[in-house]
């Protein structure tokens, strides 16, 4: 052989200079330096050199060199590396286009193993058949790659057609139409790598072997090449494609049928199946159990076979992948894996090594993983054969299941083709159960604009014959229920009863379990172990009725399903179609399918489908959240959730994720933005400190941390050990990410990152491997230990039986066999557990027989001597784990645990290789971290162990490229528009499936007609048809048509034009009184959360008063339920201090605003907190500046923000704290809002109406245009009674006693002592009477009867929700103790409020909120037999059948004196009395029934007058001693005078009167009033402060009487 070296070199990538040159001649002298002179001077006299990749790289910096040093040709190893070595297990020292290396960076190692490489590639083209030796020459002789390897090994053949030999020598292995001759001209390198696979694929049938991804990459043509040989159909047949390529062929093969079926006698699957293996592209509309599956599967594996094809399957549905692949796997097919997130660690890397390795030639995964990089760069390693879209109706937003990363699938297959630098585009096949014509369309077009793809359509019209349908309509849950139990009594069959929510799936199976039926519950989000027991026991028969929402049934095919019930009905006709489908998969059998209807699911279906909308004000709080983030570069990567924060979102959010990903899917799509690929990047995948204690001295020990790093690093230890701790896999990922990690404990992330790193570097965190896994258990036994024996000793018996030679067999046969050869507890079913794992592992190949199921052919592809130890280092290592866990799990088990049959271990692969190394074992073998994990993948296959998630300190990032730079574009309505289109349709189709059970009730044959019109008429036509004139209006509506009505339909014109105003961004509502203010709110509420796309988490409604809050929460909960508890309704003062984290208090309320609108100012205060959609203001005219500077803010920080206020300018009473009209008025102005007059009058009588309106003229500078209307027509009574004396409580009491009153009856007054007078009075002369109290000076929490019930409760600091027990007890105790104390009523009264706004959870922060801001006088209750005396600032907001109103001296001069006035009269409902002594009202011309009186009577005041006492007037420090006295007294006691104070009836002092109050006293005196008796009025706690402690003290009501 001609003298040669082998070389290699390191090269400075910037300076490209050479750092280093190894060298090894082939007579073993080796050469290692940087000197180039040195280098030439070693290769003199050489007249070949080879290297690895030498010809790309190596040879422009020393080519120069190699010439003058006379070197003859170059020899590149990677080029014949492809050609000669094409068989699985490829070449020891080849990964890819790299040599395998120990050393980074050592020339002199790499120029040895080209060396040893190159060798090993000589040895084989000798050992090479004659033929194809020529062949190989004949195309490659003349190549640059390849000349110098010929001449080298002198090689030379002259003479034979090319094409002639490779037709010879690939008789009946390709098309026998391939157009070699243009194949040999233009593409010899291309060819000839396809012919070595091909012959690969000859002489060793049973290996996965695939071309070297570096050669797809740059011979792009090897993958149409091959497939043009292997793949490809001619059209006149030829002997290879006549039996490689028929589908028929293929079927029986894979799957043992002789036919496939058929749809009324059209073979439509077969058709479907040709036109994949005739690689062209199609869409498939098959009915539910139409068998679609196999029509891609039977092409992917007859591809998979023929030229190591890979077929990628995008299914959104992780749950349905795992099902085909492991339905694939109980038939033997092991050539299909699935990559998503439901699999373990260990599951997923072994997914991609045998997608790598070809081994698998079908991949499931889901639209998003299309974004991950590792997906790509795995695509991209293989011939792609085929992309098949499962559930392609998500394509159109006329589809019942429109998503938006769908969208980018033909983005990706384009991505992928350009990348392969195919000229031949990727065929595609798409799939969907349902889909009427312009989804059909959509779908074509779709790939038409992406792909250039022309869908050939394949469509079965036919509806299934062995399904009976019927509709029953059930007034409520109970009668529902009874009939569901009727139906299963009746038929007694497997049956699938359809719910519409997760928790009603667990509720209904229960009840039926109790009820005495075999019944299981399904959904989505159910724990995966008890998703897979459930449904394999309803698989199995085990149980009879399986009780799930639409999760259930994809891909599932249990034939003998009798019975479909839809206890709730579907969202569409195309769900109910296809769940309904279920039933009946048995042709023989007759199935029946039942609807249980009833209006109100409908209603659940527009709600949930509300919750989970993506209206368009989110993706433009997403497209703002990225403008800034893309402030200063056109890229970023940052996670979804702080894309979500700095969007202002909260927790609150359903599925955040997803909707940010949605949302940015939706602006890719209307190009404002690209995103890239996902970029995770992985911190660490294990805690190596057994507990927190550990960590934190490792922290602490640390000279790394600097001291504030300690605190934090203690802190996400602690939450990293806490989220691995957590049992639920879904739960933990989330929570040991960086950026929930940084969003949770307030840390900023980059501060977390390099805290996360030092405790990489104090070994506390690492790479090795957490898992978590399942171990069996029961009795004291290792049942996990007993299951891999049992395996063992299969696997055992079966190695020596097959053979290196094809060899047949038979199941049944093997299976008796293995039993008596004492494998215990064989099966059919384990056996082939084994030989899918083994198939798996490349032990063995094998293939069904044509004529029987059970027959079988296989062949060992290893050595037997090498599959045995392989074998035993496997058991060995397998028995080590099961009996290390079990052990573990005997150390650290609970209580609990000791009656699960399951044990969840925690547990890393490190852990397992060490504790393997010191164990002490005779037969010990050295074993790697690969031997670890292939001896967890084989008990996990064996289902001895289930292995859960791992743990991962993980930071995802999505990457985001901004095209649209002006930062003022919007996204708009007509980008949204394909959106807005899938949820107005998703909302006909709601109406169109209610529809369809209404008919089904009432006539069988027009339903039918219905559904088979929908599905087979355009669209327009279709709704022509069923929906004319108004009814295609109810089907826009958002609920149901009668709801809408419930909802909307007794609202006047003038209401409902504010309802139905969803466009104006600011609105004004000028309400007068009585005009239904409070209930056009509410339906305004209702409609913004159920009409028009506001969230609840995005929607605030503030106002002034804690009763207001309840009663709009109590009115809305009353019309719309449970959607009602989430919205946020607070007082302007609860809102601040929630902001701001602080619990509010009189004392800090006055600052609290202002310092609101500082910090939001400053970004102090979360943006989720005040990222609102809708602002909804009550009482508008009340607010005071700083409530208004709020607004401002809150407006500022949300542009797209809409407002709507609401209020009467005309009853603004409280400009004594600042409170003006003014602010509504600027916000209509300076906002262009548009004004709404609520001016009709529902509350009071016409002539009452008239006469307030008269009075309402004296106010200046009005809102209002239009005068308020009486929607009454009859007139009610008006009084004025005229005095010329001062005093007017006698003659008021007077006429109050003198008429007859039915009905509600206040009496108003200025001020509070004049109420309490009339109060008085009205008692002393037998009139029942009750004062609205307030609680000025002290909290409802402060007083007494309140605080024992909170007492009560006794509830610790780290509870928060109040159990329904506890606060049951704590009522009933309350009232056995309080009976006879008169503030009893109020204490139950804030306690039935409290319930009714909080009717499902009562969390203590609300309750402590709730009470802090109530107000006494919220909870007096009102009746018609107790006349209720207020002051007018009380009754504001309320109404009353009567009312008397005194004006003792009042002339008012200002408006907001006018304004009181007017809010006092416009109280009453039928009578009006004003008893007054001024002209106020005589200018005031008559109204109708109205009476005016004068009296000139001279009148006294009361002969009795009572005093409420408040705190400054009884001395406080005194009560600190007498608490037990005080302990003894209720409100509403007697109590005994004396010029001091008062004492108990025991004549116990009890209370002393301040020096303030005995000057009172004095006074009173002077006015011959002498105290006549006292009570106790209130009992409350009061805060010592020099003690800093809480005692009680009593403030009387105290009686004077006038003498003489």
């Amino acid at each position: 052989m001609p003298p040669i070296a082998f070389i290699d070199t390191e090269i400075d990538p910037k300076s490209r200079k050479i750092l280093d040159i190894g060298a090894v001649k082939d007579d073993g002298s080796l050469f290692h330096q940087a000197s180039v002179g040195d280098f030439a001077r070693f290769v003199q006299g050489v007249d070949f050199v080879c290297g690895h990749n030498i010809l790309n790289h190596d040879i422009k910096y020393i080519g120069k060199i190699l010439v003058e040093a006379g070197v003859k040709a170059v020899v590149d190893t990677l080029y014949l590396s492809p050609l000669l070595f094409p068989t699985k297990p490829y070449h020891a020292l080849l990964k890819d286009d790299k040599l395998q290396t120990d050393e980074l960076n050592n020339p002199l190692n790499d120029a040895i193993k080209a060396k040893d490489l190159f060798y090993d590639e000589v040895a084989a083209f000798n050992l090479l058949d004659a033929q194809l030796q020529q062949i190989f020459y004949l195309l490659l002789h003349g190549q640059r790659e390849f000349r110098s390897f010929f001449r080298y090994i002198n090689y030379n053949y002259i003479g034979a057609d090319t094409e002639e030999i490779i037709r010879h020598l690939f008789e009946n292995e390709i098309c026998e139409h391939a157009d070699l001759q243009k194949l040999i001209a233009e593409k010899p390198v291309e060819l000839a790598y396809c012919l070595s696979l091909i012959y690969s694929f000859i002489h060793h049938k049973k290996i996965h072997s695939i071309t070297p991804p570096w050669v797809l990459k740059n011979y792009p043509e090897v993958e149409r090449i091959m497939f043009r040989l292997r793949n490809k159909p001619c059209v006149t047949g030829c002997s290879y494609c006549n039996n490689a390529l028929d589908v028929r062929k293929g079927l029986k093969r894979f799957f043992g049928f002789d036919s496939y079926r058929t749809y009324g006698g059209e073979p439509l699957q077969e058709k479907a199946a040709k036109a994949a293996v005739d690689n062209k592209s199609l869409l498939a509309v098959f009915p539910t159990g139409g068998g679609k599956s196999i029509t891609f599967q039977v092409p992917a594996l007859m591809s998979g076979e023929n030229s190591k094809g890979l077929t990628v399957v995008i299914s959104p549905l992780q749950s349905l992948m795992k099902d085909q692949v492991d339905n694939l796997e109980k038939i033997g097919i092991t050539d299909a894996v699935t990559i998503n997130g439901m699999l373990d660690p260990i599951e997923r890397a072994k997914s991609f090594e045998r997608v790598e390795d070809g081994s698998a030639s079908l991949l499931y995964i889901a639209p998003e993983s299309l974004r991950s990089k590792s997906i790509e760069k795995l695509i991209l390693g293989r011939k792609i054969a085929r992309f098949v879209i499962d559930e392609a109706h998500c394509f159109s937003s006329w589809g019942q299941d429109f998503r938006v990363d769908y969208l980018y699938i033909g983005d990706f297959i384009k991505n992928i083709q350009e990348k392969k630098n195919l000229t031949d585009g990727i065929p595609v096949s798409c799939f969907t159960a349902t889909a009427k014509q312009k989804v059909i369309e959509d779908i074509l077009s779709y790939f038409r604009e992406k792909l250039d793809i022309e869908l050939e359509l394949f469509t079965s019209k036919v509806s299934r014959t062995n399904l009976q349908y019927r509709v029953f309509e059930e007034g409520d849950e109970e009668e529902k229920y009874q009939k569901l139990r009727d139906l299963i009594e009746e038929k007694n069959c497997p049956t699938i009863i359809y719910v519409s929510r997760t928790r009603k799936a667990y509720l209904l199976a229960e009840r039926l379990t109790k009820d005495g039926f075999s019944a299981k519950p399904y959904h989505g989000k159910m724990d995966v172990q008890e998703k897979t027991i459930n449904q394999n026991a309803f698989m199995a028969g085990e149980v009879q009725l399986m009780v799930a929402t639409s999760a259930f049934g994809m891909g599932v095919d249990k034939k003998d399903v009798g019975m479909v019930i839809h206890y709730e009905i579907s969202d569409s006709l195309e769900n109910y179609i296809q769940e309904a489908g279920r039933a009946g998969r048995d042709q023989n059998i007759v199935a029946d399918c039942y609807v249980l209807f009833n209006e109100e699911d409908l209603g659940k279906h527009f709600i949930l489908l509300n919750q989970t909308k993506l209206s368009i004000k989110e993706i433009q709080q997403i497209w703002r959240a990225i403008k800034d983030i893309t402030k200063f570069r056109s890229k970023a990567s940052n996670s979804a959730l702080e894309i979500a924060r700095k969007a202002g979102w909260d927790d609150n959010v359903m599925e955040i994720e997803t909707r940010v990903t949605t949302a940015i899917a939706a602006l890719e799509d209307a190009g404002y933005l690209k995103r890239g690929q996902n970029m995770p990047r992985v911190f660490a995948n294990s805690i190596l400190c057994k507990n927190a204690q550990e960590a934190i001295a490792k922290i602490n020990a640390s000279d790394k941390f600097q001291e504030n790093q300690k605190i934090k690093g203690i802190r996400i230890i602690k939450k990293l050990l806490s989220s691995k701790s957590r049992k639920q896999a879904s739960e933990e990922a989330a929570e040991s990410r960086i950026d929930y990690i940084s969003d949770h404990l307030g840390i900023v992330k980059e501060e977390v990152i390099d805290i996360v790193n030092l405790l990489r570097e104090e070994k506390i965190l690492a790479d090795a491997k957490d898992l978590t896994a399942y171990i069996k258990k029961g009795e004291n036994r290792n049942r996990s230990l007993n299951i891999l024996e049992s395996y063992s000793k299969i696997e055992n018996f079966l190695l020596p039986v097959f053979e290196e030679q094809e060899k047949t067999f038979h199941l049944k046969e093997l299976n008796e066999e293995a039993e008596l050869n004492g494998c215990d507890g064989v099966n059919i079913n384990k056996i082939k557990t084994i030989l899918n794992f083994w198939a798996i592992k490349n032990w063995i190949k094998r293939q069904s027989q044509d004529y029987s199921k059970n027959h079988f052919v296989a062949v060992c592809l290893q050595p037997k001597a090498s599959l045995k130890d392989k074998l035993e280092k496997r058991h060995e290592l397998a028995r080590f784990i099961v009996d290390y866990l079990y052990d573990k799990s005997n150390q650290h088990i609970t209580e609990e645990d000791t009656e699960k049959e399951e044990v969840l271990m925690e547990f890393s692969v490190h852990e397992l290789k060490l504790a393997y190394e010191k164990s002490f074992s005779l037969f010990k073998q050295d074993i790697s971290i690969a031997d670890i994990e292939d001896a967890l993948f084989y008990l996990s296959k064996i289902e001895a162990i289930k292995i859960e998630g791992g743990f991962l300190v993980v930071y995802n990032r999505l990457t985001i490229e901004r095209l649209e730079q002006n930062n003022k574009k919007q996204y708009t309505k007509d980008d949204y528009e394909k959106l807005n289109q899938f949820y107005e349709n998703k909302v006909q189709q709601i109406h169109i499936v209610g529809e369809y059970a209404r008919k089904m009730i009432d006539d069988y044959r027009d339903a039918l007609q219905f559904v088979e019109d929908y599905f087979q008429l355009n669209y327009a036509s279709f709704l022509n048809k069923y929906f004319p004139g108004s009814k295609a209006s109810e089907l826009k509506l958002r609920m149901t048509p009668a709801k809408f009505r419930q909802l909307f339909g007794e609202l006047s014109p003038t209401q409902l034009k504010i309802i139905y105003d969803n466009e104006s961004k600011y609105i004004v509502v000028a309400a007068g009184p009585g005009s239904g203010k409070t209930r056009v709110l509410v339906h305004k509420l209702a409609s913004l959360l159920l009409m028009e796309d506001v969230k609840h988490e995005q929607l605030l409604m503030l106002t002034f008063s804690r009763a207001a809050v309840t009663e709009f929460k109590k009115r809305l909960f009353k019309l719309i339920g449970n959607a009602a508890l989430f919205i946020e309704i607070k007082t302007f003062h609860a809102f601040c201090f929630d902001l701001l984290g602080k619990v509010g208090s009189l004392e800090k309320s006055d600052a609290i605003l202002k310092t609101t609108v500082e910090k939001i100012k400053n970004k102090e205060v979360e943006v989720s907190r005040i990222t609102k959609t809708v602002l909804v203001i009550d009482e508008a005219q009340d607010m005071n500046e700083d409530e208004f500077t709020l607004i401002k803010t809150l407006m500022e920080q949300n542009e797209e923000m809409r407002v709507i206020a609401v209020g009467d300018d005309d009853q603004n009473i409280f400009e004594f704290r600042g409170a003006h009209s003014k602010y509504l008025g600027m916000l209509l102005q300076a906002k262009e809002a548009v004004k709404h007059e609520l001016v009709e009058n529902y509350r009071s009588k016409n002539n009452l109406v008239e006469f307030s309106n008269q009075f309402a003229k004296r106010i200046r500078n009005r809102l209002k245009d239009t005068p308020v209307i009486a929607r009454q027509a009859d007139n009610g009574s008006v009084k004025i009674v005229r005095y010329q004396s001062d005093n007017l409580i006698v003659p008021l009491v007077n006429d109050i006693l003198a008429t007859g009153l039915t009905g509600t009856t206040c009496v108003l007054t200025r001020t509070n002592e004049e109420a309490l007078q009339i109060t008085g009075l009205l008692l002393k002369n037998k009139m029942p009477a009750k004062l609205i109290q307030s609680n000025d000076g002290f909290y409802l929490s402060h007083l007494a009867e309140v605080r024992y019930f909170l007492n009560q409760l006794n509830l610790a600091d780290d509870v928060y929700i109040i159990p329904d027990e506890v606060w049951e007890s704590a009522k009933r105790v309350l009232h056995d103790e309080y009976r006879r104390s008169n503030k009893l009523e109020i204490c139950l009264n804030i306690i039935r409020d409290f319930e009714a706004t909080n009717p499902k959870k009562k969390y203590k922060s609300d309750l402590d909120m709730f009470i802090r801001e109530s107000k006494l006088e919220d909870f007096m209750g009102e009746s018609g037999e107790t006349v209720l005396v207020s002051t007018i600032h009380k009754a504001k907001g309320k109404e009353f059948d009567h009312v008397f109103l005194m004006l003792d001296n009042f002339m008012p001069d200002t408006d907001a004196e006018k304004r009181l006035l007017y809010v006092a009269m416009t109280r009453a409902k039928q009578r009006l009395t004003i008893h007054l002594n001024s002209n106020l009202l005589d200018n005031l011309r008559p109204v109708e029934n109205m009476e005016r009186l004068v009296d000139s009577g001279d009148y006294n005041q009361p002969a009795e007058i009572a005093m409420q006492l408040t705190h400054r007037d009884v001395w406080l420090g005194y009560f600190v001693r007498k608490q037990s006295t005080v302990s003894q007294l209720m409100s509403g006691d007697s109590l005994i005078l004396n010029d001091e104070g008062c004492s108990d009836s025991k004549r116990q002092p009890v209370l002393k009167f301040s020096k303030q109050f005995a000057k009172q006293l004095e006074s009173m005196k002077s006015a011959n009033y002498v105290m006549k008796s006292a009570k106790v009025n209130f009992i409350v706690y009061w805060l010592d402060e020099e003690t800093q402690q809480e005692v009680k003290i009593v403030l009387p009501e105290l009686w004077f009487e006038k003498q003489g």
